[in-house]
């Protein structure tokens, strides 16, 4: 079984007990690895969905239309009710950029997530007086990109700019590398991800954050500011001086 074909069946039912599914996981640390985590996202999601709390005015309402249910069938619906957000979701995202693939949308909105999960860490770097802080050393950098099997040819532009976090995280199932810069109207977000590039630029749809997700060689590059950020000139910094060691 290839990479493909397991992380497409792991992300489906990360609980398949299937023979060849096993095995595969077994054969490769990085794919036990994948499936740990997607195992306590599950759980995780389980403790969510069992947490929820159904507003009265509307249990009532639910009730006034509806047969006796179990508490069972009841989350059933709730999960049920979550995954058609999350369709509605998909949906409006391939309306709105047709030619999207599903392997597109899934990075998609793994990274939005992600931006969120991360937002605190880097928003209270952003808190510190930019005078009594020295940032992230260009060390530190390197450090964190070789890790993530990347590496700029030309980083003195890059270098020049007053980084404020510096983190390795799991986006698209590989090691990536999440740095943050200090934007003129909020934190800026550098994110290297080294996995099959998307099959077009994607662009970010959240409330807060803006951006895109570029295929860049072998590997996917993003870009994610505030609203009112100009990121241009970030792109075009960084497109043509990415290289990936896979």
């Amino acid at each position: 079984m290839d990479d493909l074909e397991f992380r497409t069946r792991a992300f489906s039912n990360p609980l398949d007990e299937q023979e060849d599914f096993r095995a595969a996981a077994d054969a490769s640390p990085e794919r036990r690895q994948l499936l740990g985590e997607l195992n306590e996202f599950e759980k995780d999601l389980q403790r969510t969905l069992m947490a929820v709390d159904i507003p009265g005015g509307l249990k009532r309402k639910l009730n006034q239309h509806a047969r006796p249910a179990s508490p069972l069938r009841s989350r059933r619906f709730l999960a049920l009710a979550a995954s058609l957000v999350v369709a509605t979701g998909l949906a409006l995202n391939l309306f709105l950029q047709p030619g999207l693939s599903a392997q597109d949308l899934a990075l998609h909105d793994e990274l939005v997530e992600h931006m969120h999960q991360e937002a605190p860490s880097f928003d209270n770097r952003m808190d510190i007086d930019i005078n009594n802080d020295s940032g992230i050393s260009w060390n530190e950098i390197e450090t964190i990109l070789a890790a993530a099997g990347t590496s700029l040819k030309t980083p003195e532009e890059l270098a020049a700019l007053h980084m404020i976090f510096a983190r390795l995280c799991g986006l698209g199932g590989s090691r990536s590398a999440h740095l943050v810069a200090r934007g003129e109207h909020g934190p800026i977000s550098i994110i290297f991800i080294r996995t099959a590039p998307v099959s077009r630029g994607v662009e970010l749809r959240d409330d807060r954050f803006q951006g895109r997700i570029i295929p860049v060689n072998e590997g996917n590059m993003a870009v994610i500011g505030e609203k009112n950020e100009p990121l241009d000139r970030y792109e075009s910094m960084l497109r043509d001086n990415i290289e990936w060691s896979i």
